[in-house]
């Protein structure tokens, strides 16, 4: 797959709040997530683990949306935007930049910029 049709796939599956499935199907084996706070995840099991853990965190989702790609290469970018709320914390709303690399149809490096 190319750059763009990963990235339009991506986005289709987590609008449809299929975050797992989306790693699972396009997140190479070896994928490197780099979190705002320079936190790094390493392969994909340690990825899902972690999706999963943000995942059982939230009461609700209020909004979420994602901005059209914006392709160069092999990397491709996006804006998201939530509104969620987040058990024992309350509602939080953030927006940050995703930067994702492909190689060989599958996404094998990721990281998010957000204000802190």
């Amino acid at each position: 797959m190319s750059t763009s049709t990963v990235a339009g796939r991506l986005i289709e599956l987590c609008k449809e709040g299929k975050f797992l499935d989306a790693q699972h199907e396009l997140y190479d084996a070896d994928i490197v997530s780099i979190d705002p706070d320079g936190s790094k995840t390493v392969g994909s099991a340690n990825m899902n683990a972690k999706e999963q853990e943000f995942l059982s965190k939230i009461e609700k989702f209020h909004s979420i949306g994602w901005s059209e790609p914006l392709i160069a290469g092999s990397y491709f970018t996006v804006i998201l935007k939530l509104d969620i709320e987040f058990k024992n914390i309350g509602r939080k709303s953030n927006e940050e930049v995703c930067v994702y690399q492909v190689r060989n149809g599958k996404v094998v490096f990721e990281q998010f910029f957000r204000d802190l």
